[in-house]
């Protein structure tokens, strides 16, 4: 926030403003997308137009004929008179499309892609198993054909069972997947849900879904005896089992995990100006017995000593078990520098006071609800008696609105977005006079409104690569002139934790 610049990203701008003197030609070149990952998309022929909702039923396998996925359910959109599956992730690697089937959300077969060797074979230029090779980064686009199917056509002239075409009766659930990471809840998270069908008799039914954000719609054939729901998420299985006499019509399957969290131990900062990176600083975080957040040791680059030496440090005080009273701050020197106190209520924080050499701000703070959504106001007055009142708005635990004024006419407000994983800074318990580790997930997008005084800097885009437990191991920002628009540079930070 332009009002309550982040120390970190003004100092960051100060030297690069001050460590380059020249000019920089050419100017610098904004840098690639960081996702490396690639994908699989799908453009179906011979589906007529303005069908509505439509999913893509397929299997993919290896060359050397092991399964990938089966009957994984992705969705298909309209996009310029064509339609189109929603991206695959796929490793780079050669498979085989071996399966497809294109149903509405009803989960029987409105269009198919045949089977070499079956009747229809002959009325596609090509059939299936199709190849698909994948060798770079980015999207890999197939074009595929599909025939209609009618309710009264046998699978078989396609190559198909009728349980592939879902010429039976189905009944919904509502699926909705939740973790608990530490002490802090992430609810509505999408993830790959696994399911299985099972008859007395052997016969099993199999289907991959995408859950969404939220309850997603998931269709279950009916006649089948036994019921499994598997889903892993950060490296945390989930299972359920169900006998057909407990399900029920648009009954709710809650998938709930639970796992330890993770500490973060180091942050290591680079500046990627597109002529070189360059490391800029490095904190280093220590914890107590208890796990809570004892210190915090902070290295930043400087113009006249080598390195990254020691800047500052911070020291943390508890009163109570699992939350800080006070942080004392202090200079490479071990110099008191200033401290922040809290006072805690049963709401959450009731007034926080922070002093800075001479300079001193005081906050309080009340929480309210609306529309059951938090909402926190804070109003703060500092050293030459100016004061600012500031406004947050969340929802699923993530600041998603804040607007703050000032005394002297000032105005800055933004609304946000973010990711489905978790925020390392949230996880430490380190409250802060600005609230910049309230949010649960990490900040993708902003969008910023300023009157009164606006910015030289801001960032404009926010990329992460995460680890298999839900945490960024690397975070990318991009940054530009408020006034040119031109890209400036981007921020690269590395995480490790314990």
């Amino acid at each position: 926030m332009y009002l309550k610049c982040s120390f970190i990203i003004a100092l960051f701008f100060f030297t690069i403003a001050t460590g380059c003197r020249k000019p920089v030609e050419p100017l610098p070149v904004i840098p690639d997308i960081v996702d490396s990952s690639s994908y699989l998309q799908l453009t179906f022929n011979g589906m007529s137009q303005n069908l509505g909702t439509m999913y893509a039923i397929l299997s993919i396998i290896k060359q050397n004929g092991d399964s990938v996925f089966t009957n994984r359910k992705v969705a298909i959109t309209q996009s310029n008179q064509q339609y189109i599956s929603e991206k695959i992730k796929l490793g780079k690697n050669s498979y085989k499309l071996s399966k497809l089937v294109v149903v509405k959300s009803s989960d029987t077969a409105k269009f198919a892609t045949p089977q070499i060797q079956s009747a229809k074979s002959e009325l596609v230029n090509v059939s299936l198993p199709l190849p698909v090779n994948i060798t770079a980064t980015g999207v890999h686009a197939v074009q595929i054909s599909v025939l209609p199917v009618s309710i009264s056509e046998d699978p078989s002239s396609f190559g198909y069972t009728t349980a592939d075409f879902g010429f039976e009766a189905y009944f919904t659930l509502l699926a909705h997947l939740q973790m608990k990471v530490g002490d802090v809840g992430y609810d509505s998270l999408p993830g790959l849900l696994k399911l299985e069908a099972v008859k007395s008799n052997g016969d099993r039914w199999l289907r991959e879904v995408e859950l969404r954000k939220g309850i997603t719609r998931v269709q279950i054939p009916q006649e089948y005896d036994n019921y499994t729901f598997s889903i892993t998420k950060w490296n945390t299985s989930i299972q359920k089992q169900f006998s057909r006499i407990e399900l029920n019509n648009n009954m709710i399957v809650s998938l709930a995990g639970t796992r330890s969290a993770k500490r973060l131990v180091e942050e290591s900062v680079f500046i990627d100006n597109s002529v070189s990176l360059t490391a800029d600083s490095r904190t280093e975080y220590f914890y107590n017995q208890s796990g809570n957040l004892q210190s915090i040791r902070y290295y930043q680059r400087s113009l006249q000593v080598q390195g990254l030496p020691l800047t500052f440090v911070y020291n943390f005080h508890y009163t109570q078990i699992n939350a800080w009273d006070t942080v004392f701050r202090y200079n490479a020197s071990q110099q008191l520098t200033g401290y922040t106190s809290i006072v805690r209520n049963n709401n959450g924080i009731h007034s926080m006071f922070n002093k800075s050499y001479d300079q001193h701000t005081g906050a309080a703070v009340t929480y309210g609800m609306v529309n059951a959504n938090k909402e926190i106001l804070v109003d703060y007055l500092f050293s030459n008696n100016n004061s600012m009142q500031y406004k947050l708005k969340f929802q699923h635990g993530n600041k998603v609105e804040d607007r703050a004024q000032t005394s002297t006419g000032g105005v800055e407000s933004g609304t946000y977005s973010y990711d489905d994983a978790v925020n390392p800074y949230h996880q430490m318990g380190y409250d802060d006079l600005y609230f910049t580790n309230a949010s649960k997930n990490n900040l993708l997008s902003m969008s910023k409104g300023y009157a009164g005084g606006f910015p030289t800097v801001i960032p404009y885009r926010y990329e992460y690569v995460y680890d298999e437990d839900g945490y960024p191991k690397e975070s990318y920002v991009s940054y530009k002139g408020y006034s040119s628009q031109q890209h400036l540079y981007r921020i690269k930070k590395v995480f490790r934790y314990q």
